[in-house]
Parts: structure tokens; sequence; C-alpha cells
């Protein structure tokens, strides 16, 4: 497996975010990872797990619980005012 460069990271954590954020997904808000992974080029969505870990370690996204359709995660409304600067940067 190749390994994702600084370009494909950002590009992959700012979808992820702006994501989360279009649907509002801050308190009961979510979204499935295939919907992340979802509109990324093929050559990426293998690295979205990964980009998605860093993000929770970071405190941007949270776990929202497990949902009868998979694993569904949100954004920490806590750093809501950071994750709006990664977003419209």
């Amino acid at each position: 497996m190749k390994k994702l460069d600084e370009e494909n990271y950002q590009k992959i954590r700012k979808t992820i975010l702006k994501k989360l954020y279009s649907v509002r997904a801050f308190h009961k808000g979510h979204l499935l990872l295939e919907t992340l992974q979802s509109g990324l080029p093929s050559h990426l969505v293998g690295f979205v797990k990964n980009v998605l870990h860093n993000l929770i370690k970071k405190g941007f996204v949270g776990y929202y619980g497990k949902t009868k359709h998979g694993l569904a995660y949100q954004l920490n409304i806590k750093k809501l005012r950071e994750i709006e600067e990664i977003i419209f940067s």
C-alpha cells in the first residue's frame, strides 16, 4: 500500500470535516463511514479510516456510536472554531 502524502492527507481531512459540517453533525447529527468515503477519488478511499482516526485523536471528530448501518461519526462542537478555520481556509 502506498503512503499518503501531505497534500492528499489535507484534502481528505478537509473533505471529512466539510461533510460532517454540512449536515450539522454536532450533537444529534452523524454520518456513516461509507458516506464520508463517498465522493473521494478511488485511490484515496482506503486512507479515509487513517485520517478519521487522526481526527478522533486530535479531538475534532468523535464517535456517534454504532447504528444499524454501521459506525457513525460526528464533530466535536467544542472545537467548532478550529474546524471552521480548516474548512474555510
